[in-house]
């Protein structure tokens, strides 16, 4: 079991810390409040685990995701429902690649759009403050740099030696 005070990561919920062990209905839960809203509770059964909770990255493979990004082609998805089923598939995942993945395309999107003065539309918009919420949430404590600073480093980060 993992301990109190443990900080996860939630597959759908992102950072998030154990707060209690609780029984309910003869089975043995988690209690986890979201590190960015602390107003939630969000209940794991013990048995899943291994399926929605995960560690941290630490520092090295935050590097790793990095030169992961790095490596991502510019090359976009046009048709918005294709994109929007492929991305959708992507992040309920649970994959950080995959939350990755997302937040690169959909940032070269976004500034691809700026430049034709296109408008970036609401289904792209909304999963990309989601997923990219989520991996700068968790890069800012790999990194150990406060969350309102960490979009700068990462891509500082992604594009060094352009």
């Amino acid at each position: 079991m993992l301990s109190i005070g443990k900080v996860v990561v939630h597959k759908k919920h992102g950072i998030c810390t154990i707060t209690h062990y609780l029984q309910m209905s003869g089975q043995d839960y988690y209690q986890l409040i979201p590190r960015f809203d602390e107003s939630m509770s969000i209940f794991v059964p013990v048995i899943k685990e291994q399926e929605l909770l995960r560690d941290v990255l630490t520092k090295n493979e935050a590097d790793d995701l990095i030169s992961y990004m790095r490596n991502i082609d510019e090359d976009l998805i046009e048709d918005t429902k294709e994109r929007r089923d492929d991305f959708h598939r992507r992040f309920s995942s649970g994959d950080l690649k995959d939350l990755a993945y997302i937040c690169r395309k959909l940032f070269i999107l976004k500034k691809a759009k700026e430049k034709t003065n296109s408008k970036f539309c609401l289904t792209d918009s909304t999963l990309f403050e989601k997923a990219n919420k989520m991996l700068l949430d968790e890069l800012s404590i790999a990194y150990n740099i406060d969350r309102s600073n960490i979009f700068d480093h990462v891509s500082r980060l992604i594009h060094e030696n352009d």
